[in-house]
């Protein structure tokens, strides 16, 4: 609330009563939640069981509490921004702070739902389970069948998304080459689309017949196109370079849409690994449920003496078994992963509002900073004419602060690249190609083709990590089945010597 607050009203939305009472309740907070995790710690300290398993009944509390923690913190240093100066518009510090505060906000409401959505889920089947296995047994598969196909249809949409605006930024990049009105070929195209893209590439059409420049009207149209296109088309549109801007995003895209369909990549890897997982937390749990209870009566009824790892895997099926509902929340864990790759990777990850991922990641947006920097050194013009798009349009608060400061760094006599390098744009090496690239006269050429061969190490880099983990899970879900076998066959074999 206090957040968009100052997002719709700016430094006077909030009066000084709301102002104080918003102080009032951020140390509140601050202070309920810190004297919360220090009775925990003195729990586990005073515990007389175990301090494993100690920590492990207040692990969820310990992940939680420090997130309202920080966000009333956030709140407490915006709330101090306030009513400090006359103007509407807000500093860029406080836009960020404040997307923080929302990004904070809305994983607090999350968590819950993430820990009691799998006991909602798995209720009726743990109900259904004590009633007949079989039938249990048939839903759980089910679900897990419908979560496989709603992944699916996700992939196939997310990969015809790509395709639209690959398709779009191809029409629109030779219609600006060939000087062909854009708005009268949009409607042509429309007639040949359906649905929801049709109705966006109208709007688009109706926007540029109502005299909208093309970024703007992009830009009014959220997801059509990447956020990156839209701050490299207005480069384009400022100096006369539009149709070369189109041209290379629409190259660019192409490009991204033949490697979808790559294996090697983190979506598919969180999928085969949430697959597999699953499966094997299934047979694992339906062992432990209804094999080991009935093999531990006949070992007992024997008057066997069970092996220690025997004895170890009883106790951890008893334990898991007794405290099902500590372990239920793991089970979204995979999934809610998996729903947010699918939904970063539909809307497009420049098109999202990411906040504190790109101030760890300051490399993130160097790709497009450089393929910027190349369109407008291709037109002879300066960089500091794509670091002033980027710093103003840019959805990402830590970039726009980045581009801000590398383009103050070179309007006080610093070399771009030196600058570039200092923000962490670019590596030493890299800033030594870029500066024998502007030596010889092929800076532009030298700028994409360093884009592109960042592009491609962090690929190589994913794929070495996915071929490189799937083996390990696999050797690891591997231990897991021999632990069970060897627990479970070891007092059998010995009922079966004893007995002959």
């Amino acid at each position: 609330m206090l957040a968009r607050r100052i997002n719709h009203f700016g430094h006077q939305g909030v009066n000084p009563f709301i102002k104080s009472m918003w102080i009032f309740y951020a140390l509140f907070m601050v202070f309920c939640s810190g004297i919360l995790l220090v009775l925990c710690v003195l729990i586990v300290l005073n515990n007389d069981h175990s301090l494993s398993g100690s920590l492990f009944l207040i692990l969820p509390i310990m992940l939680f509490f420090p997130i309202p923690i920080i966000l009333e913190l956030y709140c407490f240093q915006a709330i101090k921004y306030l009513n400090q100066g006359e103007q509407y518009e807000l500093p860029e510090s406080l836009r960020t702070l404040t997307l923080k505060i929302q990004a904070l906000g809305w994983i607090s409401l999350g968590i819950p739902f993430l820990l009691f959505a799998p006991v909602i889920i798995f209720a009726p089947v743990l109900f259904v389970a004590s009633l007949s296995p079989i039938i249990s047994l048939i839903l759980v598969s089910l679900l897990f069948f419908a979560i496989v196909i709603v992944t699916s249809i996700l992939n196939i949409s997310y990969i015809n998304k790509r395709g639209n605006e690959s398709e779009l930024l191809w029409l629109l990049a030779v219609c600006v080459e060939k000087n062909i009105p854009l708005a009268t070929e949009l409607d042509t195209y429309s007639y040949t689309l359906s649905g929801k893209y049709r109705d966006k590439i109208q709007q688009l059409s109706s926007l540029l017949h109502s005299g909208y420049s093309l970024t703007e009207a992009l830009s009014s149209i959220p997801g059509l196109v990447s956020q990156s296109v839209i701050v490299a088309a207005r480069i384009g549109e400022k100096r006369n370079s539009l149709g070369i801007a189109l041209r290379d995003a629409a190259f660019q895209t192409t490009k991204k849409l033949k490697r979808l369909s790559d294996r090697a990549n983190a979506t598919n890897l969180i999928l085969y690994l949430t697959t597999v997982v699953t499966i094997q937390c299934l047979i694992a749990g339906f062992i432990m449920y209804w094999i080991i209870p009935k093999f531990k009566m006949i070992f007992l009824d024997f008057g066997i003496e069970l092996p220690q790892m025997t004895l170890t895997l009883i106790d951890v099926s008893d334990f898991i078994i007794y405290y099902f509902y500590l372990f239920l929340p793991l089970f979204s864990i995979p999934l809610v992963t998996l729903a947010v790759l699918y939904f970063g990777n539909y809307y497009g990850w420049y098109n999202l509002r990411i906040p504190f991922i790109t101030g760890w990641f300051p490399r993130l947006n160097t790709p497009h900073c450089l393929r910027q920097i190349a369109q407008s050194i291709s037109v002879q013009d300066s960089p500091q004419i794509a670091l002033e798009s980027v710093s103003k349009f840019h959805l990402w608060a830590d970039v726009r602060q980045q581009a801000h400061s590398v383009n103050t760094q070179i309007n006080q006599g610093e070399i771009a690249w030196e600058a570039l390098r200092q923000n962490k744009v670019i590596t030493n090496a890299e800033a030594a190609l870029c500066t024998t690239g502007e030596k010889m006269g092929n800076l532009p050429y030298i700028l994409r083709t360093l884009a592109d061969t960042i592009e491609l190490r962090r690929a190589r880099k994913v794929r070495f990590f996915v071929d490189l983990s799937k083996p390990i899970l696999i050797s690891l879900l591997g231990l897991l089945v021999g632990f069970f076998v060897i627990a479970l066959f070891m007092p059998l074999i010995q009922l079966l010597n004893d007995l002959s």
